[in-house]
């Protein structure tokens, strides 16, 4: 079932874009913050917020929605051309610094997975992202023994860091998404016993 936030309204995509813009960064730094907020911080009424988006759990689930489309889009365009899974896996992980925020609101609200659509979105995800790693292991990139689990919260650690450096003003976006495949993949020494250096 496609999921309509607003009724017999014409949508305004941009207003609804810089809401959930705004509702991303709000509630990542005050989850308990209230539609008030979201639009002031938005820079609109809230009567406007209720309009084009509905519900404090409408807006939620639009936010949640709106994520996956951004990780799937941003992940999609990045293994262009790659064929390689540790390629794309790098990628990817460099191409989903821009957008750690949306990521974040996912792992900071897991009350949204109880939605059938995202929670199967979710799932989608999880099960392509291990399927990439697998390819990598098989290739021979990445160490077999590590779990699947671990690198993916590795992952999701590395692009917090690289989201609130740059947030910071400490670290240009561009730069973290370099530095994110670097630690993720290369480490942060010279030279780890047993590990090869990651290229380019």
């Amino acid at each position: 079932m496609i999921h309509i936030s607003i009724m017999s309204i014409p949508l305004n995509n941009t207003t609804k874009d810089k809401l959930l813009e705004a509702a991303v960064r709000v509630l990542n730094n005050q989850p308990r913050a209230s539609l008030a907020d979201i639009a002031e911080a938005a820079g609109v009424k809230r009567v406007t917020l209720h309009r084009v988006i509905g519900t404090r759990e409408e807006l939620l689930r639009d936010v949640a929605l709106r994520a996956l489309d951004q990780m799937d889009e941003a992940s999609y365009a990045a293994i262009k051309g790659k064929r390689k899974a540790f390629e794309q896996l790098k990628a990817i992980v460099g191409a989903l610094v821009p957008y750690a925020d949306s990521c974040h609101f996912l792992w900071k609200n897991p009350d949204v997975w109880d939605d059938p659509e995202i929670a199967r979105e979710i799932k989608r995800h999880d099960k392509e992202l291990c399927d990439l790693i697998d390819r990598a292991k098989e290739e021979g990139d990445i160490l077999s023994f590590i779990p699947n689990s671990w690198i993916i919260a590795s992952l999701d650690a590395v692009l917090y860091a690289a989201a609130s450096t740059s947030q910071a003003g400490n670290i240009a976006t561009n730069d973290a998404s370099a530095l994110a495949i670097q630690t993720l993949f290369g480490g942060i020494t010279k030279k780890v016993k047993g590990m090869q250096p990651v290229g380019g």
